[in-house]
Protein backbone atom coordinates (compact mmCIF):
# COMPACT_ATOMS: atom_id res chain seq x y z
CA UNK A 1 0.00 0.00 0.00
CA UNK A 2 2.53 2.23 0.88
CA UNK A 3 4.65 1.53 -2.08
CA UNK A 4 1.62 2.41 -4.51
CA UNK A 5 1.26 5.77 -2.39
CA UNK A 6 4.45 6.69 -3.10
CA UNK A 7 4.28 5.99 -6.69
CA UNK A 8 1.18 7.90 -7.12
CA UNK A 9 3.05 11.25 -5.40
CA UNK A 10 5.93 10.40 -7.53
CA UNK A 11 3.83 10.59 -11.00
CA UNK A 12 1.98 13.54 -9.58
CA UNK A 13 5.12 15.92 -9.06
CA UNK A 14 6.69 14.42 -12.17
CA UNK A 15 3.42 15.79 -13.72
CA UNK A 16 3.18 19.03 -12.10
CA UNK A 17 6.96 19.74 -12.92
CA UNK A 18 6.19 19.21 -16.71
CA UNK A 19 3.18 21.24 -16.35
CA UNK A 20 5.31 24.00 -14.87
CA UNK A 21 8.28 23.70 -16.69
CA UNK A 22 10.04 26.76 -18.17
CA UNK A 23 9.74 27.31 -21.78
CA UNK A 24 12.21 26.25 -23.79
CA UNK A 25 13.65 27.51 -27.18
CA UNK A 26 12.26 26.08 -30.58
CA UNK A 27 15.04 23.40 -31.62
CA UNK A 28 17.48 23.75 -33.86
CA UNK A 29 16.73 21.22 -36.54
CA UNK A 30 15.87 21.39 -40.25
CA UNK A 31 12.93 20.06 -42.15
CA UNK A 32 12.41 19.39 -45.92
CA UNK A 33 9.34 20.78 -47.43
CA UNK A 34 7.47 19.78 -50.75
CA UNK A 35 8.48 21.90 -53.27
CA UNK A 36 12.43 21.00 -52.16
CA UNK A 37 13.36 23.95 -49.94
CA UNK A 38 15.51 23.21 -46.59
CA UNK A 39 14.47 25.29 -43.60
CA UNK A 40 15.85 25.60 -39.68
CA UNK A 41 13.15 27.13 -37.20
CA UNK A 42 16.05 30.00 -36.67
CA UNK A 43 14.99 30.94 -39.66
CA UNK A 44 11.60 32.59 -38.68
CA UNK A 45 12.57 34.59 -35.96
CA UNK A 46 11.02 37.96 -35.25
CA UNK A 47 7.89 35.50 -36.96
CA UNK A 48 5.48 34.10 -34.53
CA UNK A 49 5.30 30.28 -35.75
CA UNK A 50 2.95 27.79 -35.43
CA UNK A 51 4.48 23.92 -36.15
CA UNK A 52 1.44 22.04 -36.81
CA UNK A 53 2.00 17.95 -36.97
CA UNK A 54 -0.58 15.82 -38.69
CA UNK A 55 -1.51 12.86 -40.20
CA UNK A 56 -3.44 11.86 -43.10
CA UNK A 57 -5.87 9.44 -41.49
CA UNK A 58 -6.66 11.81 -38.73
CA UNK A 59 -9.85 14.19 -39.72
CA UNK A 60 -9.48 16.60 -37.42
CA UNK A 61 -6.32 16.88 -38.77
CA UNK A 62 -7.67 17.90 -42.24
CA UNK A 63 -10.40 20.51 -41.04
CA UNK A 64 -7.72 22.20 -38.99
CA UNK A 65 -5.21 22.37 -41.89
CA UNK A 66 -7.61 24.09 -44.14
CA UNK A 67 -8.27 26.57 -40.69
CA UNK A 68 -4.31 26.91 -40.56
CA UNK A 69 -4.38 28.20 -44.20
CA UNK A 70 -6.74 30.56 -43.67
CA UNK A 71 -5.31 31.83 -40.76
CA UNK A 72 -1.96 32.22 -42.57
CA UNK A 73 -3.07 34.00 -45.29
CA UNK A 74 -5.08 36.45 -42.97
CA UNK A 75 -1.95 36.81 -40.69
CA UNK A 76 0.98 36.28 -42.68
CA UNK A 77 1.71 40.10 -43.38
CA UNK A 78 1.50 41.01 -39.66
CA UNK A 79 4.41 37.98 -39.08
CA UNK A 80 2.70 34.12 -38.86
CA UNK A 81 4.73 31.42 -40.39
CA UNK A 82 2.51 28.37 -40.29
CA UNK A 83 4.37 25.37 -40.98
CA UNK A 84 3.01 21.72 -41.34
CA UNK A 85 4.46 18.35 -41.09
CA UNK A 86 3.00 15.09 -42.03
CA UNK A 87 3.99 12.52 -39.64
CA UNK A 88 2.64 9.30 -41.60
CA UNK A 89 4.89 7.58 -43.76
CA UNK A 90 2.03 6.36 -45.62
CA UNK A 91 0.23 9.21 -46.35
CA UNK A 92 3.39 10.87 -48.66
CA UNK A 93 1.70 10.40 -51.55
CA UNK A 94 -1.33 12.30 -50.80
CA UNK A 95 0.53 14.78 -49.43
CA UNK A 96 0.38 17.36 -52.82
CA UNK A 97 -3.30 16.12 -53.26
CA UNK A 98 -3.48 17.46 -49.70
CA UNK A 99 -2.07 20.82 -49.94
CA UNK A 100 -4.31 21.70 -53.21
CA UNK A 101 -7.43 20.77 -51.31
CA UNK A 102 -7.09 22.67 -48.16
CA UNK A 103 -5.80 25.75 -50.11
CA UNK A 104 -2.07 25.48 -48.31
CA UNK A 105 0.31 28.17 -49.16
CA UNK A 106 2.41 27.85 -46.53
CA UNK A 107 5.85 25.29 -46.17
CA UNK A 108 4.43 21.84 -45.92
CA UNK A 109 6.98 19.04 -45.67
CA UNK A 110 7.09 15.17 -43.90
CA UNK A 111 8.45 14.80 -40.29
CA UNK A 112 11.48 13.15 -39.67
CA UNK A 113 12.63 11.57 -37.15
CA UNK A 114 14.93 14.06 -36.02
CA UNK A 115 12.07 16.64 -36.12
CA UNK A 116 9.68 14.50 -33.92
CA UNK A 117 12.33 13.78 -31.46
CA UNK A 118 13.18 17.48 -31.23
CA UNK A 119 9.48 18.55 -30.62
CA UNK A 120 8.97 15.36 -28.08
CA UNK A 121 7.27 12.76 -30.10
CA UNK A 122 4.13 14.66 -30.54
CA UNK A 123 1.72 11.52 -28.84
CA UNK A 124 -1.28 12.80 -31.09
CA UNK A 125 -2.51 14.19 -34.19
CA UNK A 126 -2.95 16.65 -34.15
CA UNK A 127 -0.52 18.98 -32.65
CA UNK A 128 0.38 22.25 -33.06
CA UNK A 129 3.56 24.24 -31.58
CA UNK A 130 3.50 28.20 -30.80
CA UNK A 131 6.99 29.68 -31.55
CA UNK A 132 6.82 33.19 -30.44
CA UNK A 133 8.77 36.07 -32.08
CA UNK A 134 12.13 35.40 -29.73
CA UNK A 135 12.20 31.80 -30.80
CA UNK A 136 10.83 30.23 -27.70
CA UNK A 137 8.12 27.41 -27.61
CA UNK A 138 4.82 29.02 -25.69
CA UNK A 139 2.48 26.73 -25.99
CA UNK A 140 1.32 22.85 -27.12
CA UNK A 141 -1.49 22.31 -28.58
CA UNK A 142 -2.70 18.53 -28.72
CA UNK A 143 -5.32 17.72 -30.41
CA UNK A 144 -7.84 19.98 -32.28
CA UNK A 145 -8.59 23.24 -30.95
CA UNK A 146 -10.21 25.46 -33.07
CA UNK A 147 -10.06 28.36 -35.39
CA UNK A 148 -11.48 30.77 -32.36
CA UNK A 149 -8.41 30.07 -29.81
CA UNK A 150 -5.83 29.41 -32.24
CA UNK A 151 -6.55 32.78 -33.73
CA UNK A 152 -6.85 34.56 -30.03
CA UNK A 153 -3.19 32.65 -29.21
CA UNK A 154 -1.71 34.62 -32.92
CA UNK A 155 -2.82 37.61 -31.97
CA UNK A 156 -1.74 37.61 -28.50
CA UNK A 157 1.56 36.69 -29.91
CA UNK A 158 1.44 39.00 -32.54
CA UNK A 159 1.48 41.63 -30.20
CA UNK A 160 4.17 40.92 -27.80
Amino acid sequence: MRKKFLSMVLLVLSMLSMAFSSPAKAPEVSFSTLDGKTYYFSDFKGKVVLVNFFASYCPPCMVELKELAKLYKKYQDDGLVVVSLMVDEEGQALLPQIVEAKGITYPVGVATEKVLKAFGDPPITPTTFIINKEGVVVKRLLGYTGRKYLEKKIREYLEE
